[in-house]
C-alpha cells in the first residue's frame, strides 16, 4: 500500500504535524475543543465548517466566527488559534494540512481577512461539494490504497476548484508571481536568489519579495526550498540516484547541507525516507 505521501510522518516537539503533501481529517468537537499554535505550522491548513460553528482569533480579529459553509486558511507560519465556538458548543469540520502544488496558488488567493488568514463564504451547493470533496480525501488517507496519494491529491484539488466558484479574486492572481514559481519550477539546480527572480518579474527585489509573500503565504526563498525539498523526495522514492545526485538535481551543491535541509523539512534523513 503506497500511502506516504498523505501520512502524518510524526510531530515537532510542540504538536506540529509534519506532512508530506497531505494529512485530511474529519473532526466533530464539543465545547472543550481548541487549538492554540503560536508560530503556526509549516504548510497550509484549511478548514471548512459543515456544522455547527468555531471561531478563530488573530492580532486583528479576536473569536471571528466559523460558520457552516465558511472555509479558511492559515498560510505557512501565521499563529493559528481557533476553537469551538461557545455559542453553538458543536463544531463539525474537515480539514487539511496541504503543501500545495505551484499551480494551486492562483486557488487559494482568497480574500484576506487578517494577517495571514484566507476566507471564502459559500453557497449551500458548493459548501456540499467541497465537502464531499474533502471527505473523499479523508476516505483515501484512511483506507491507504493503492494510488491512494493521487487520489487524495485530486480530491482537494477539486475541493479547491469547487471554492474558485465563488472566490471573488478569482483571476486576480499576479501574473509575475506565477511567471517565477513556474520559472523556478523549471530550474531548480540553478542558484536562484531572491534579486535574480525579481529580475524575471521586472520588479525591484524588495517590491517582489513583498508581492511574492503576500499572494503565497511564503518568503521567496522558503518557498523554493520548498519546491526543491517536494522534488527531492519524488526522486528519492521513484530513482536509485544517490543522495549526493539528488542533492544536486534540486539545487543543493553540498550533499551534506542538502541532508540537513531535508532533515529539517521532513523530520528525517535523505536515507532514512528512501528505506521507508
Amino acid at each position: 500500500m503506497d500511502n506516504s505521501a498523505v501520512r502524518r510522518t510524526q510531530s515537532r516537539d510542540d504538536g506540529t504535524p509534519i506532512v508530506d503533501r497531505l494529512l485530511p481529517g474529519h473532526l466533530d468537537v464539543g465545547p472543550g475543543y481548541s487549538t492554540v499554535r503560536p508560530r503556526g505550522t509549516e504548510d497550509w491548513l484549511l478548514i471548512h465548517t459543515i456544522g455547527g460553528a468555531g471561531r478563530f482569533a488573530s492580532k486583528d480579529s479576536r473569536h471571528a466566527p466559523l460558520t457552516p459553509h465558511s472555509v479558511v486558511t492559515f498560510a505557512p507560519n501565521t499563529p493559528q488559534d481557533y476553537a469551538t465556538h461557545a455559542e453553538t458548543g458543536t463544531w463539525d469540520l474537515l480539514w487539511v494540512h496541504l503543501r500545495p502544488r505551484p499551480e494551486w496558488l492562483t486557488l487559494l488567493d482568497w480574500p484576506t481577512v487578517a494577517p495571514g488568514i484566507r476566507r471564502l463564504d459559500l453557497t449551500p451547493v458548493i459548501s456540499q461539494r467541497v465537502a464531499t470533496a474533502l471527505e473523499a480525501a479523508v476516505g483515501h488517507h484512511r483506507a491507504g490504497l493503492q494510488h491512494a496519494t493521487a487520489f487524495a491529491i485530486n480530491a482537494v484539488e477539486e475541493a479547491l476548484l469547487w471554492c474558485s466558484r465563488q472566490n471573488p479574486r478569482q483571476g486576480a492572481s499576479d501574473p509575475q508571481v506565477m511567471a517565477v514559481v513556474e520559472y523556478v519550477s523549471a530550474r531548480l539546480p540553478e542558484p536562484h536568489t531572491v534579486a535574480s527572480l525579481a529580475r524575471i518579474a521586472g520588479l525591484s527585489p524588495s517590491h517582489f519579495a513583498h508581492t511574492f509573500r503576500r499572494h503565497t503565504g511564503m518568503p521567496v526563498m522558503s518557498f523554493v526550498q520548498r519546491l526543491r525539498i517536494d522534488a527531492a523526495r519524488e526522486l528519492l522514492e521513484l530513482t536509485d540516484l544517490t543522495v549526493a545526485q539528488v542533492a544536486t538535481r534540486v539545487g543543493y551543491d553540498d550533499p551534506l547541507y542538502f541532508s540537513r535541509r531535508f532533515r529539517s523539512d521532513t523530520g528525517t534523513s535523505p536515507t532514512q525516507f528512501r528505506s521507508r
